[in-house]
């Protein structure tokens, strides 16, 4: 594998706002990451990247209820031992 296969590729908040489908403006980004939350990003120079590597690993942590057995309203609250 040369040099340019293991580093990290990268996209811009504006790419990443577009990746979303416009559903996270570049302004949320800037906010979350003065809060250090959201997706993990780098300085380069002056410039904000996300490594999209870690990004994909953010985004699929913020799935809900995967693999989760949904919810049953009939299903007992509480297992009765029967053996008596």
């Amino acid at each position: 594998m040369n040099e340019l296969q293991r580093q990290p590729i990268f996209i811009t908040p504006a790419q990443l706002a577009a990746r979303w489908g416009g559903q996270v403006k570049t302004s949320t980004l800037a906010n979350w990451r003065s809060k250090k939350v959201g997706p993990p990003f780098a300085k380069i120079g002056h410039a904000v990247m996300y490594p999209i590597d870690r990004l994909k690993e953010w985004e699929d942590a913020q799935i809900e209820g995967t693999g989760a057995i949904p919810a049953n309203d009939n299903a007992p609250t509480k297992v009765e031992d029967n053996d008596e």
